[in-house]
């Protein structure tokens, strides 16, 4: 906490209040600062907090112009808020240093961190990740973008963290040093945010600055670094790189450096795109000491996480999956890829908020392997577009009981949305349980 000590007599800011600039200001309070409190909403989320515990912090709500931002050392910022909002440009321009709590927690941190980023599977990888090391005996931490948030994970004393980032946390990070690093995939998402589709790709990107290990995805060309690293590379992928998939004694086995390391049935999740973030998993954990028995249980005894092409239930022989944090085109895709047959075999529910992104590329996927798509929502007529298989409904409820109609035996019924949740739901965990409602609350 040496780092705490030279900024003591800083006047520091938090920007935008919520889960995790109360997270911040928790943190720093407990460590002798008394920050200023900002946020551009007039009642924003845990106001009532600050209110009870902390009624002697300055504080301003609403418009940031009038928030005297450039008055700051430094602001705390949280990721939910673009660098271009004028006010907060306005700082930077001034000289005031603007960091996200990923970046305070790096400054602080002195253990190892294993860093995940991608466009899509980040939070199943990083789980995994956590499952694995914790079989294999370490103390560890898991959080970022999920659970936990990181300041929090510094009131105990772990071997390793494990931390899911998004791309708005790394553009507000520079000082994290990863034992290994990763960019899962890349793919359309968060153009409302970002001037153009490479700046996203950018961002993420980003990642690798600092990493003793850089782990790729061989299969996708914009997870490797711009610029050659001096960091070594490791790489994963379907069928090549130094973690694949490949048939040994005539079982589908995970290889690792040329070794037959397990069959992929140790994995209690089914999936091509679970294999792959099996794989990604033993390459960003190749620098700790994790025997096959250790990754055997921990695989073994993974059942995935809820939402994330979670399966809901087998009526009359139809399969139904809820992927709602299929948020995005890839997601989609990476779902459809992960579950289709050698025929049509898959009722794809999907629709939401677009957030501006290309949909085209679902086109080869629904045209191969998708028997209809079902869509609803705000860009539910995009989305249609795409096929002559398409059917237009105004609710999860009609998609539904849509789908249960034009399945047969042997079909999927797959919720996944390329889409945002926010034009209907809160998020996209509400949005899958809504489905998962009306599936099991179906007459059949």
């Amino acid at each position: 906490m040496q780092y705490l000590n030279e900024i003591k007599n800083k006047q520091i800011t938090v920007l935008g209040l919520g889960v995790t600039g109360l997270g911040i200001v928790r943190f720093l309070l407990s460590h002798g600062f008394s920050p200023k409190v900002i946020d551009s909403r007039k009642n924003p989320p845990g106001i009532d907090w600050l209110k009870e515990h902390a009624p002697q912090l300055s504080t301003h709500f609403g418009n940031l112009d009038g928030a005297a931002l450039c008055k700051s050392d430094m602001i705390i910022i949280s990721p939910g808020l673009s660098l271009k909002i004028p006010a907060i440009a306005k700082a930077i321009e001034s000289g005031v240093e603007v960091i996200g709590d990923v970046e305070l927690f790096a400054r602080i941190n002195t253990k190892p961190v294993v860093a995940v980023t991608g466009s899509n599977g980040k939070s199943t990888v990083v789980t995994l990740a956590y499952e694995v090391l914790k079989a294999a005996g370490y103390k560890v931490a898991l959080g970022g973008n999920i659970g936990t948030a990181v300041l929090d994970l510094l009131s105990d004393d772990f071997d390793v963290y494990v931390l899911e980032l998004s791309s708005f946390q790394l553009d507000t990070s520079s000082s994290l040093k990863p034992i290994s690093a990763t960019v899962l995939n890349v793919s359309e998402d968060h153009l409302d945010r970002y001037d153009s589709y490479q700046a996203y790709i950018d961002s993420k990107l980003s990642i690798y600055n600092n990493a003793e290990l850089v782990v790729i995805n061989a299969d996708d060309i914009q997870t490797k670094p711009i610029s050659r690293s001096l960091a070594p590379q490791m790489s994963f992928g379907t069928d090549q790189g130094d973690y694949h998939l490949a048939e040994h004694n005539s079982e589908l086995h995970f290889i690792a450096k040329g070794e037959a390391f397990l069959p992929v049935s140790t994995l209690a999740v089914v999936g091509k795109h679970n294999y792959l973030n099996t794989l990604s998993v033993m390459a960003l954990l190749s620098p700790f000491n994790i025997t096959k028995d250790q990754y055997a249980t921990a695989l073994s005894q993974f059942h995935g996480l809820a939402h994330r092409c979670q399966f809901v239930s087998d009526k009359n022989g139809v399969k139904y999956f809820n992927d709602s944090k299929a948020t995005n085109v890839g997601a989609t895709i990476a779902a459809i890829d992960s579950l289709a047959s050698e025929y049509e075999n898959l009722i794809v529910i999907a629709g939401g908020d677009a957030k501006g992104a290309d949909l085209s590329a679902l086109k080869p996927y629904i045209k191969n392997h998708v028997k209809a798509l079902v869509c609803f929502g705000k860009d539910a007529n995009k989305l249609a577009a795409l096929t002559s298989k398409s059917h237009l409904v105004n609710n999860m409820q009609e998609a539904v009981a849509l789908a249960q109609v034009l399945s047969k035996r042997g079909d999927i019924v797959l919720l996944a949305p390329a889409c945002a949740s926010i034009d209907m739901y809160n998020n996209y965990m509400q949005r899958g349980d809504d489905f998962v409602q009306c599936v099991m609350e179906g007459q059949l």
